[in-house]
């Protein structure tokens, strides 16, 4: 499936759930200067619950380079919303949900794991796709991206 997104084109305009069930779009929540996105497959995963307590574990560093974090996941509201109820320590970004998966189909990720970061205006500034958690890029990587756009 070809990947959708590229840098230096603007984010399509998504549409998703909160957890509540409230409709909203993806850039409803973008940060005014950055904004670090994951796409991840839902709670039921174990590298996807590992990603999810690693952002708030960087989520100090990540904000003092500029950046806001969101998360959209294929879970169904209901499941989602238990397990942010049950995160220890709680989870201090936006988390959306995308249960039909109509996002991942719109922006062509397929099974994969996918992270972005997206300028204050909503312009695609970088992007890393995985399907196999060992592909994925380090955390020391995302933040010197986020500083790099952050300046640039």
């Amino acid at each position: 499936m070809a990947n959708l997104l590229t840098v230096g084109q603007p984010l399509p305009e998504l549409d998703l759930f909160t957890t509540d069930g409230t409709a909203t779009t993806i850039r409803a929540h973008l940060g005014p200067q950055n904004t670090l996105m994951f796409f991840l497959h839902g709670t039921w995963c174990p590298e996807c619950v590992g990603q999810l307590h690693l952002l708030q574990r960087y989520r100090a560093k990540i904000k003092a380079v500029g950046a806001d974090i969101v998360v959209v996941t294929s879970e169904e509201k209901e499941g989602l919303m238990a397990f942010l109820m049950s995160a220890i320590p709680p989870l201090e970004y936006t988390v959306l949900a995308d249960p039909k998966r109509s996002t991942y189909q719109k922006i062509g990720v397929g099974g994969d794991t996918v992270a972005v970061i997206v300028d204050g205006q909503g312009v695609i500034r970088w992007i890393a796709r995985w399907l196999d958690h060992r592909e994925e890029p380090s955390y020391e990587t995302i933040l010197q991206t986020l500083r790099e756009v952050w300046h640039a």
